[in-house]
């Protein structure tokens, strides 16, 4: 997640300050450039945290400062993504101190809650972002009793931060909880000392002119977190749990870019928040909100790929049943495995945008193509005579082998098996099949590419097609496209901007489905 998670204070000699901050380095020039500046003995092995160079010491209380200049703060690593996470009491770049700075005194002077705690965002057009959660510490030698702190996530990306939300929060109130529990303990110790609190303060404010000022600041300088806390390892604890955050936080969310504006933002489970035992054992372990296992049937192979599908399958068939796929027919897929029939249709769907996509996994009863276009049956199932009969569907048999076992030289358990592809449309030459699948099939064909850089080329593949079908919905709301008389308008359209032929309006058409609600609105209010 590229964002600073900040803890800030209120200081009452200082004002507001930042107090301690984690901040993710993606370049691993940066990361190197930061080991350099450690000392020999400081370069501790991957995974663990080291000590990072110290700043010039400032004019601060101890309430403002989070690390002694011996320890001035944190890195850690992860090998895998190639990130470098590191703490400390102030941003590493000068421009984004400031930035950081400014959300800081914000959260604690002006875009506070109704009573002084809880979270708020609040942020500029163009600018930066923040999301805020205000709380407070006992504290017995404070004026109130209370000390004021806020945890502050600052990034760029509005939409992000506040899909982020529940899950920022809920971390943010476990924290507060465990500090605010052991805040309590300490002043529930020092409670024996509050009246003698009071009677220095009684004392002190009979004083009057800048002496009285001056030992009224000496009173009430700050105390240290971990005094307030009586924990030694809280800055430690909460460098862990701020990569914890960020790591976690960027995996969490994922874009989908194919219906249009405004982006659909799809969440995966969040996780409950990690105990403090939890998260000091796991620094050698990746940090993940959730462990996910997928459970399949041991004696069902399964689909891995399109170009699985594609090698199995075959050429010609393949390209038969992508057609299908790809223009909206109803695809049916029957056999004895559901794991080989699942997984097989959860491939396929891949080749259209997902709005387009109503599936029904397995069934034992055949279901209307108005209520899924993706289907699964179990062996036995008979169709109507009007889907048999009917252009608009395509079958798939898979039958399994006799034996379970596979043969001498195959390695493959779906090579044993027999598939075959019923249709009642007559078969589309090779050179009539559309764009769309000429370069699928340039894709699939080979291995030159590897699986990951041909999931990325079909992903902008289906994005090409669909601005096709935005530039085609636009056209049609202009109203001059369903007119007979002036059909030389789509003719023109289709030869000289989207470059497809007649053959392939049926996709185009097809995939309007997918344009969300908010983006045809969008249209329909710019054509005003």
């Amino acid at each position: 997640m590229n964002a600073v998670v900040a803890l800030c204070h209120f200081c009452e000699v200082h004002g507001p300050c930042i107090l301690f901050c984690t901040q993710a380095f993606h370049s691993a020039h940066d990361a190197q450039l930061m080991m350099d500046a450690l000392p020999p003995d400081k370069r501790l092995p991957h995974n663990d945290v080291d000590t990072l160079p110290s700043r010039p010491p400032t004019d601060q209380c101890e309430g403002c400062r989070s690390v002694t200049s011996d320890h001035p703060g944190f890195i850690s690593y992860d090998d895998k993504a190639i990130i470098t996470y590191i703490s400390g009491q102030y941003p590493e770049q000068p421009q984004l101190y400031s930035v950081v700075r400014q959300a800081c005194v914000r959260s604690l002077n002006c875009e506070v809650c109704p009573g002084r705690e809880g979270p708020i965002a609040f942020g500029e057009d163009g600018g930066s972002h923040v999301l805020s959660h205000t709380f407070n510490l006992k504290d017995a030698q404070a004026r109130g009793f209370r000390r004021l702190y806020s945890f502050i996530v600052v990034m760029m990306d509005r939409v992000f931060l506040i899909n982020s939300w529940p899950f920022l929060v809920k971390h943010f109130r476990a924290l507060i909880d465990d500090m605010q529990a052991k805040a309590d303990g300490v002043f529930a110790s020092e409670s024996g000392d509050i009246k003698g609190s009071r009677s220095l303060r009684s004392s002190l404010s009979s004083l009057s002119g800048p002496d009285h000022l001056r030992r009224i600041r000496t009173a009430h300088t700050g105390r240290s977190l971990v005094e307030l806390t009586g924990d030694s390892d809280i800055f430690n604890y909460l460098h862990k749990y701020f990569v914890f955050l960020l790591k976690a936080g960027g995996q969490r969310v994922t874009e989908s870019v194919l219906e249009g504006p405004p982006q659909v933002m799809a969440c995966v489970s969040e996780g409950e928040p990690l105990s403090r035992e939890e998260l000091l054992n796991s620094l050698d372990k990746p940090l993940t909100s959730r462990e996910f296992t997928l459970i399949k049937e041991h004696d069902q192979p399964s689909f891995q790929s399109l170009r699985h599908i594609f090698k199995v399958i075959g050429k010609s068939d393949f390209l038969e049943l992508a057609y299908h796929v790809v223009r909206g027919d109803q695809v049916i897929v029957r056999g004895s495995d559901v794991t080989t029939v699942t997984s097989i249709l959860n491939i396929l769907k891949n080749l259209v945008p997902e709005a387009c996509c109503r599936i029904v996994p397995f069934s034992s009863v055949y279901q209307e193509s108005f209520s899924c276009n993706f289907l699964g049956l179990s062996v036995g199932v008979e169709l109507p005579a009007h889907v048999v009969a009917s252009e608009h569907h395509i079958l798939l048999d898979i039958l399994p082998p006799l034996s379970r076992q596979a043969s001498p030289g195959k390695e493959d358990p779906l090579g044993t098996y027999k598939l075959m592809v019923y249709s009642a449309l007559p078969r589309v030459p090779e050179p009539k099949y559309p764009q769309y699948l000429q370069r699928l099939l340039g894709l699939l064909s080979g291995e030159v590419l590897s699986e990951a850089v041909t999931s990325r080329a079909l992903t902008n593949l289906k994005e090409e097609w669909m601005n096709k079908v935005k530039v085609l919905y636009k056209f049609s709301q202009m109203g001059f496209l369903d007119v007979p008389q002036k059909n030389e308008h789509l003719s023109k359209l289709l030869n000289e901007i989207l470059v497809v032929s007649q053959e392939e309006l049926c996709v185009l058409q097809y995939w309007r489905s997918a344009l969300s609600r908010d983006y045809k609105e969008h249209l329909k209010n710019n054509n005003k």
